[in-house]
């Protein structure tokens, strides 16, 4: 029996679910195959790697691996008390997975979020304020910076104007710290 160091690929995860996760995520872009923290769900395996939160949705072996990019949550973060990582994409999809036994995981979760940003800055509009976030792919250093917003209490999409001056905040933004 060969026992692997703490500086092997799959970081201890099962052979077998790390050929599931890495070729995986082969086919789905060209990210890094480095594993910083993993735990297990009970439907296999929730991995950490640098450009990518991996989660197994189907059974033995991780068969079926959603990829989700740091730069793509909105927020989210770790609930000791129901045992889950949550998060919020942006555009308001919810997602999340049971751990069982996190380890690392959650702090890798934050830390990865965070280096996605890249700015952000609380704009006031309409006497209330706009988180606006620029973000980037943490896999793809040549890849443009995304521009999200977030609403703060009291201002709703629906509102006329509202779409208006957030697009104008953004754009002020961006030109303000010359972030294309």
């Amino acid at each position: 029996m060969t026992v692997k160091g703490w500086w092997s690929k799959s970081r201890g995860l099962p052979a077998a679910d790390y050929a599931s996760w890495s070729s995986s995520l082969v086919a789905q872009s060209s990210r890094p195959l480095r594993i910083l923290a993993w735990a297990s769900t009970p439907e296999g395996f929730a991995v950490a790697s640098p450009s990518v939160l991996s989660y197994s949705a189907a059974g033995e072996a991780g068969d079926d691996w959603v990829h989700l990019g740091w730069h793509e949550i909105e927020r989210g973060g770790w609930d000791a008390d129901s045992s889950r990582l949550g998060w919020v994409r942006y555009g308001g999809e919810r997602g999340g997975v049971e751990l069982r036994e996190p380890g690392r995981l959650p702090e890798v979760f934050r830390e990865r979020v965070a280096a996605s940003i890249v700015l952000e800055d609380s704009v006031a509009i309409l006497g209330r304020q706009v988180l606006v976030v620029a973000r980037r792919d943490l896999a793809e250093g040549d890849q443009p910076i995304t521009w999200h917003s977030t609403l703060g209490r009291g201002l709703s999409w629906r509102t006329e104007g509202v779409q208006a001056a957030v697009d104008e905040a953004v754009a002020r933004v961006r030109t303000e710290y010359n972030l294309g």
